[in-house]
């Protein structure tokens, strides 16, 4: 089997969620780079199963970092 083309942004987002206290909206660059490899390779992509492709909607965190 080849390597899952989205695996990298999957451990990418997972990284930057613990290093940010787990505030996604600090990570949204990473989950928007997750959907865009999901929106081109989820057909091939086990780390896409059951990934939202709408666009994500973040909440500021309580510091108001939007």
């Amino acid at each position: 089997m080849s390597k899952d083309p989205c695996k990298k942004f999957a451990c990418e987002l997972q990284r930057c969620l613990v290093e940010k206290n787990y505030q996604e909206v600090r990570c949204k660059e990473v989950f928007e780079a997750m959907r865009q490899c999901c929106l081109k390779h989820k057909p091939i992509s086990l780390v896409c199963e059951g990934y939202d492709l709408k666009p994500r909607v973040f909440a500021p965190t309580s510091d108001g970092h939007k």
